[in-house]
């Protein structure tokens, strides 16, 4: 049985339940014949002994008392078992069964019912007296094993409390490790892109005024600085991921795609949008997730292939919401910074699985890149707040 299931039953009741059975034995003995005094206090000192040894090992406290009763058999005209005795034998009976279960409980009864029973019989007793000794250990060891069942079912009841707390802190973690992903693919999407283009833009103004004016090596400064926050924002970006608090970001819409475009325009970048149907109809989750789809889209279209005509396709179906980007080969050659690898595709990829939608994005024909993304309509998506990696 488990520790916290037993009752808490220290030595100072053991001792006080020893005084009392040695008293009620001395009693007892001291009504005896003077012929059997001896013999009295044999059983009432073993009484008190068995008691006190249940303490430690109710099977050997048991055990003992059984021992003296055997022991005074053949000196004993009278039947060795006196009232102090069978309520000591009850408590023993009760307590094995309590501490070490049925067999073990069965097996004291049986034993604690048979040997001073045969003492009665021996001394010359009826066999109603016998069938009474039987019996009257009966409800002892059944309360024992009562108790031991009630205790047993508490201990099941605490390790199942304290499994559903741990299994409820485990959720509460996993919930907050969604929740700063998602943060840290909202920082990603929103705060990179707004700097990439930024920073695209400044580069196509040196560019025009030429690197050898003042204001070319102020721009360039500028690019550099761009450059070096987007990488920033990066290793701030796997902080969040591994656990750094941040603030909620905003819910964007495809009601602000022309905005969107609009900023990759203003880097010389050639990009035509054609939506088709009822962006209305689309629900807040799928809508937020293909802005930020396609914002990242652009964004690795100004990184790696700068210079490029970009085509978003935006299609709303009944079922579903089909985004495609496409480009053409790069231009320009590759800034630095447009070989460094981010957490966009990835992102990306994580938004359309948790819609139940699917991404292909690869090379296509002539040399350019495509991006393809299906994501359903008639989903039970989580809310935009908490939505998991």
């Amino acid at each position: 049985m488990p520790r916290r299931a037993r009752l808490r039953l220290g030595t100072p009741a053991f001792v006080v339940a020893a005084l009392v059975m040695l008293g009620a034995a001395v009693l007892e003995a001291g009504m005896e014949e003077v012929a059997q005094v001896g013999l009295a206090w044999f059983g009432a000192l073993t009484c008190g002994l068995a008691m006190l040894a249940a303490r430690w090992s109710p099977v050997g406290g048991l055990g003992l008392l059984l021992a003296s009763v055997v022991a005074m058999m053949p000196f004993s005209e009278l039947p060795p078992v006196g009232g102090t005795q069978l309520i000591a034998l009850m408590l023993l009976v009760g307590l094995v069964a309590y501490r070490s279960g049925l067999r073990t409980g069965l097996v004291a009864y049986l034993l604690a019912a048979v040997i001073p029973a045969a003492s009665i019989v021996e001394s010359g007793q009826s066999a109603w007296e016998f069938a009474f000794f039987v019996l009257i250990l009966g409800p002892a060891w059944l309360v024992g094993l009562l108790l031991r069942r009630e205790q047993e079912r508490s201990a099941e009841l605490e390790r199942l409390t304290e499994a559903l707390q741990h299994e409820r802190e485990k959720q509460a973690e996993v919930a907050v490790a969604a929740e700063r992903t998602r943060i840290s693919r909202e920082l990603h999407d929103a705060v990179a892109h707004t700097v990439s283009v930024m920073t695209l833009q400044v580069g196509v103004v040196r560019r025009r005024l030429g690197d050898e004016s003042v204001e070319g090596q102020t721009l360039r400064g500028a690019e550099t600085l761009g450059r070096q926050a987007v990488d920033e924002l990066r290793r701030i970006v796997g902080l969040v991921r591994e656990g750094e608090a941040a603030a909620l970001a905003p819910l964007p819409s495809l009601a602000l795609l022309d905005e969107l475009v609009e900023q990759v325009r203003g880097t010389d970048a050639d990009v035509t949008v054609t939506v088709e149907g009822d962006l209305a109809t689309v629900p807040q989750a799928v809508d937020m997730s293909a802005y930020r789809i396609v914002q990242e889209a652009l964004t690795n279209v100004l990184r790696h292939a700068p210079g490029a005509p970009a085509e978003v396709t935006v299609t709303v179906t009944r079922d579903d919401l089909r985004l495609s980007v496409t480009n053409a080969p790069a231009t320009r050659p590759l800034a630095r910074h447009g070989e460094r690898g981010g957490n966009g595709l990835v992102g990306m990829r994580e938004r359309v699985a948790v819609l139940g939608g699917t991404l292909d994005a690869g090379p296509s024909d002539g040399g350019g890149y495509a991006l393809r993304a299906v994501l359903p309509l008639a989903v039970t998506a989580p809310s935009p707040k908490v939505v998991p990696a």
